[in-house]
């Protein structure tokens, strides 16, 4: 055949289909979508296509193994806009989302493998219920949380999948037999749901909470793994039970029943607090930011609504509970490092306002507010001041007695530093006390700010006492004790002392101070503001001025790398509060070190009081809770 003959050739649709190895209705197709229509036909009417439509056809086939749409393929070969790069980048675009879509069926594959190679004997029905699971998990999942659920259930191995249908199978059998929720039987296997949810979800309450909506959103879900509402309901309550019975060693029956209750009315809420104040925490957000102050607030009220409402003495008791009950500070995504980001966060929003930090010295203003507060807040009294609230004068203590009937310092910070500050004054006095009755006839106090001790009432024997601050605090509280109709009394003596340019033992000295007779010092709320230097001069200008027989109470900040998290909590708050105030914390001790160098500087007995040994000294059988912490120490040394 000529080339002649072979071009102006036209094959039927068979002869078409069968060249180049399609079905006659592919061609019929393509004909009806416009892609390829023939050139004639037969006067039969049947299909005939000429050269021009083979070589189209050939193009289209080409145009195919690119994976290109037949829509493209048409508007490329008519050149209706489409250009060949565009069609290459294009397809390139739709491999590769093929790709991922394989890679996705292909992990999914193999997780099913995993699961079907966990040694049991698989039916068609298994495999299917594992499809029904995967599936319902990947509504609620994204890929990265998939992996890492995954990542943990390899890690626990096989005994995870045993202990979650033992345990299930334990719970149902409890909910049959009408097992009491609030029963050691019920306790005991809630703590054991709790652990394990923990170790499926790694702690992370975002994915317990995912796990929980889709628990009880999906029925199938509730079929296949056997958990009814009603169990998740009972091992609620039985986990609420649990929490009860650790707050029950610290408070009437009827007073934990009243906490249960609460606690089941408000557990749901709880979650996604916890959830959302950890991604504040983890995003590095400070508190100072809306959001922040914002959960806090929803946590201090949800803390309130779900153990003691308004009821301030189960407060209390509620507060000591956490504070010795390790457990009850556990849960998914409650860790240290979140318990001390909220304590942070609420303690910010009941930081003191700027204007409470008036008066010569901030941190002595302060100590003189708390005082005074102390008074009408507590009872019974653990330091008993009359002239507190008179010291500040009269609008500022109307301001103070506005404040504590608004319902503010009952807040931890506020109760912390209270409770500190009048329990060290408390043990300075009668320290003195006791050795004025010993025979020691001079008190010196060391930083004296707003003390009210020389003002409350003559001295007994002919003791003198001795205030020791800079000259202009001085002549601030003696204007202000003259506009309070306060009387300075004949024993007492000011020894007002620059450091920058004068020594303690001069400054003593000109105020009459006699170095040969022993002498008690009290120095109460100085040292934490002063260089680790200026505070050992200090110590040994005590033992050098002092006769035998005197001695020292003060009180140091303590090293926080020896406190617990809550209690390092407490002290960046405060220090960064005193910081603002211009005021920083600058030293702190290690209590059996500083002991060591009392004894070395010449100091004979040296004892150092723990948070404990205050609290039962002064502080047992109150129902408020009122109780040291440890943040600070007194430490008593005798000359």
């Amino acid at each position: 055949m000529s080339c002649m003959e072979e071009a102006t050739m036209l094959l039927k649709i068979g002869e078409l289909a069968k060249r180049a190895a399609l079905t006659v209705r592919t061609l019929h197709h393509y004909d009806g979508i416009g892609l390829l229509s023939p050139s004639a036909r037969s006067a039969s009417g049947f299909r005939l296509y000429n050269q021009d439509d083979v070589l189209r056809l050939h193009r289209i086939l080409a145009l195919k193994q690119l994976d290109c749409s037949l829509a493209d393929i048409g508007a490329l070969l008519d050149e209706n806009g489409l250009a060949p790069l565009e069609v290459v980048t294009r397809q390139i675009a739709a491999v590769d989302a093929q790709v991922q879509r394989g890679q996705r069926l292909a992990k999914r594959l193999r997780r099913m493998r995993r699961e079907l190679e966990d040694g049991r004997e698989t039916t068609i029905a298994d495999w299917l219920t594992i499809l029904e699971k995967m599936t319902m998990y990947e509504k609620y999942f994204s890929a990265n949380e998939l992996a890492a659920l995954r990542a943990r259930k390899d890690g626990a191995g096989p005994g995870l999948d045993g202990a979650w249908r033992a345990l299930i199978g334990e719970v149902g059998a409890a909910l049959e037999q009408a097992t009491p929720a609030g029963g050691a039987a019920a306790q005991a296997l809630a703590r054991r749901w709790m652990h394990l949810l923990d170790q499926s979800v790694g702690g992370d309450i975002g994915r317990a909470l995912k796990v929980q909506t889709m628990q009880k959103n999906e029925a199938r879900l509730r079929h296949i793994s056997g958990v009814s509402e009603a169990m998740a309901a009972w091992v609620q309550e039985a986990v609420a039970g649990l929490r009860a019975a650790l707050f029950a060693r610290h408070m009437t029956p009827d007073e934990a029943a009243r906490v249960r209750l609460r606690m089941l009315e408000n557990a749901a809420q709880w979650p996604p607090l916890i959830a959302a104040l950890r991604r504040q925490m983890d995003a590095g957000a400070g508190l100072d930011e809306a959001a922040v102050q914002v959960l806090a607030r929803r946590w201090e009220a949800l803390f309130h609504s779900s153990y003691c409402g308004e009821d301030g003495a189960l407060l209390a008791k509620v507060r000591a509970a956490f504070h010795v009950e390790p457990d009850l500070s556990s849960g998914i995504g409650v860790d240290a490092r979140l318990i001390a980001f909220v304590q942070q966060a609420i303690m910010y929003l009941h930081r003191p306002p700027e204007e409470e930090a008036a008066g010569p010295k901030p941190s002595a203003h302060m100590v003189a507010v708390l005082r005074a507060a102390h008074q009408l807040l507590d009872a019974p009294l653990v330091f008993e001041d009359p002239l507190a609230l008179t010291i500040l004068g009269a609008a500022e203590a109307e301001a103070l007695r506005a404040s504590v009937a608004a319902g503010r310092y009952r807040d931890p910070m506020s109760t912390a530093l209270r409770t500190s500050l009048v329990v060290r004054s408390r043990l300075a006095e009668d320290e003195w006390a006791a050795a004025e009755e010993d025979g020691v006839r001079q008190y010196v106090l060391l930083g004296a700010g707003l003390d009210t001790y020389a003002y409350r009432g003559a001295p007994r024997h002919d003791s003198r006492i001795f205030e020791v601050d800079l000259p202009a605090t001085q002549n601030w509280k003696r204007a202000r004790l003259g506009a309070a109709g306060i009387a300075e009394p004949a024993a007492l003596r000011y020894a007002g002392i620059d450091f920058d340019r004068g020594t303690l033992a001069a400054g003593l000295a000109d105020a009459g101070f006699r170095p040969d007779q022993p002498a008690f010092f009290a120095w109460l709320g100085v040292t934490m503001y002063l260089e680790m230097e200026d505070i050992l001069r200090t110590l040994r200008c005590v033992v050098a001025a002092a006769a035998p027989g005197s001695a020292i109470v003060f009180d140091f900040g303590v090293d926080p790398a020896l406190l617990e998290p809550a209690q390092r909590t407490a002290v960046q708050m405060m220090s960064a509060k005193a910081a603002e105030r211009g005021e920083p914390w600058k030293s702190y001790f290690d209590p059996q070190a500083l002991a060591g160098m009392l004894r070395e500087m010449g100091f004979r007995q040296v004892e150092c009081y723990s948070a404990a040994q205050l609290s039962e000294r002064y502080l047992a059988g109150r129902s408020d809770g009122l109780r040291m912490g440890g943040v600070t120490r007194l430490v008593r040394a005798a000359v």
